[in-house]
């Protein structure tokens, strides 16, 4: 039986001027670690893009979101919530 942890999951949303950027760690339904990256337009009325990498592990996992979450940083986005 899978066991879902959703106590570990995480999820920051980024924006810069037009541009936003969503980060989220959470399990799909077989209860494999994702990260998930989307990104896009903050002024079009679309959904922008988005990719997700399958991680190995849940440790893997948090090193990859707080990489990415450094990346925004030093981009120049600032945080809207975490």
């Amino acid at each position: 039986m899978l066991s879902y942890q959703l106590n570990k999951n995480l999820h920051s949303v980024w924006q810069k001027h037009t541009r936003f950027y969503i980060i989220e760690l959470c399990q799909d339904l077989w209860g494999n670690w994702l990260l998930k990256k989307t990104w896009g337009s903050a002024i079009k009325q679309d959904f922008g893009r988005s990719i997700s990498t399958v991680c190995p592990d849940y440790e893997t996992g948090v090193k990859l979101y707080y990489k990415a979450e450094k990346r925004r940083l030093l981009r120049g986005y600032d945080i809207l919530s975490k």
